[in-house]
């Protein structure tokens, strides 16, 4: 038996467990899957209204993963969600309640990614409020290194590598930008080339944030432009500007507002996104002069961000969780 917790936007006052019996098509799972009745009870948490999928995967004798990476990429292809998270224990003894360190995979519909902050962060709210590990932090080992999740009160800090941005831009990035923003003509382009790689496109400052929400890429075009999984993603920001809008409920002003792009790898557009944001709070460190940040990014659902550089090369954003379903995957 496999943990399983999903976590997606919804509203708090659904905190119920619920069990579905699905049938799953042999074309899109695994052998170990196929053919058969998979019975989910499923977690849903409210993390800084985003959408991911998280996976506990129980440690196995000689340490082996309970699936391999072409399993994980067709459960990640069946959820359908933005990344789905998988968590291994390292060791034997260890608990998901007690141990500090675990493995840490994230896979979109379409691929395994070397980063993803708020998946990070589900899977940190999954250990922490569901099961029950007291730790005050823990340690991730993934293909971007180790990342770190601390409890900051009633809220979560990961802490990721920054991604800074470069003004050599990849070929092709012209028909890029024309194809995110159309007509509009961009203040800055840079390109991020680490972990994640990105486009970064900075309108000018006058753009509002109703005209700032309303913009709508040529996902299609954007697609033939770059037609290979791996493309860089499409990162819009704009300064933040009371005159503008750029203010939450309360009338906190945000210092800039994102979008996210990256169909290539099977996310039109990311609910909220912390590898993204670890190129912006480069960028705007900059901009800004100043290594604390409060961000909007604008999609649908979006997400309020508390960011702030820490040295050089590492940047904490902070956000909740609420616990809404949970369950377990039976396979």
């Amino acid at each position: 038996m496999n943990t399983c917790y999903f976590a997606t936007q919804q509203l708090r006052v659904f905190l119920c467990t619920v069990n579905v019996l699905c049938k799953m098509s042999k074309s899109t799972v695994p052998p170990v899957l196929s053919g058969g009745t998979v019975q989910v009870t499923v977690t849903i948490h409210e993390c800084m209204l985003f959408c991911y999928f998280v996976l506990h995967c129980d440690y196995t004798p000689g340490g082996e993963n309970v699936f391999d990476n072409d399993e994980k990429q067709n459960i990640a292809a069946e959820m359908n969600l933005a990344e789905t998270a998988f968590l291994h224990l390292l060791k034997p003894g260890d608990t998901f309640d007690k141990a500090k360190e675990f493995k840490l995979q994230w896979f979109t519909p379409v691929m395994e990614v070397n980063l993803c902050g708020h998946a990070t962060m589900a899977s940190s709210a999954a250990l922490f409020h569901v099961k029950g590990n007291q730790n005050d932090a823990l340690i991730f080992h993934t293909k971007s290194g180790e990342l770190i999740a601390r409890r900051r009160g009633s809220s979560i800090a990961i802490n990721l590598p920054l991604n800074p941005c470069t003004t050599e831009l990849p070929s092709g990035c012209d028909e890029i930008v024309k194809m995110a923003v159309g007509s509009i003509t961009p203040l800055d382009v840079q390109y991020a080339p680490g972990a994640n790689s990105e486009i970064l496109i900075r309108l000018p400052d006058i753009v509002t944030r109703k005209e700032f929400e309303t913009i709508q890429p040529d996902l299609y075009g954007l697609m033939t432009v770059y037609n290979f999984k791996g493309a860089p993603g499409v990162i819009l920001t704009v300064k933040g500007k009371k005159d503008t809008g750029s203010e939450d409920e309360n009338g906190r002003p945000f210092d800039f507002l994102s979008r996210y792009f990256d169909p290539w790898n099977g996310i039109p557009e990311d609910p909220v996104t912390g590898a993204a944001h670890c190129v912006l709070a480069a960028y705007w460190s900059k901009v800004l002069e100043q290594n604390r940040f409060y961000a909007r990014q604008c999609s649908p659902r979006g997400g309020n961000l508390e960011i702030q550089i820490l040295g050089e090369d590492r940047v904490e954003l902070s956000g909740t969780a609420v616990v809404m379903y949970e369950g377990h995957l039976t396979i």
